[in-house]
Parts: C-alpha cells; sequence; structure tokens
C-alpha cells in the first residue's frame, strides 16, 4: 500500500473518530479532544492540497 493511500485511510478514520465524539452528547473534555483531532487533520489536509495526486477522502463519498 502507498503512503498517500495509509494517509488517505487515516485521514478517514479520524474525520470518523471527531464525527462519533460530537455526535453522541460527550463531556466537554471529549469535544476538546474531538475539535483538537479535526484541527491537526484540517492542518494536515490544506497541506496537502499542494500535491495533485491528494483528494481529501471525506469529499469523495
Amino acid at each position: 500500500m502507498q503512503l498517500s493511500e495509509d494517509i488517505k485511510e487515516w485521514i478517514t478514520f479520524c474525520d470518523e473518530l471527531v464525527y462519533e465524539m460530537k455526535d453522541f452528547k460527550s463531556s466537554e473534555y471529549k469535544q476538546g479532544v474531538a475539535d483538537g483531532i479535526e484541527m491537526a487533520v484540517d492542518m494536515l489536509k490544506e497541506y496537502l492540497k499542494e500535491y495533485s495526486e491528494f483528494n481529501d477522502p471525506k469529499e469523495n463519498k
């Protein structure tokens, strides 16, 4: 498996984790963790936009 596929899989996992943590009556702590994960993933996605072969797995659903 190529690095790009591994990155897309990791991004998908993080997006789903954030969705679950924010969706189900989470504590303030879990909401904060979810916000931090979401921010880190968004920063990585912005960085990866520089590479033409990268496309956001969340946008391809």
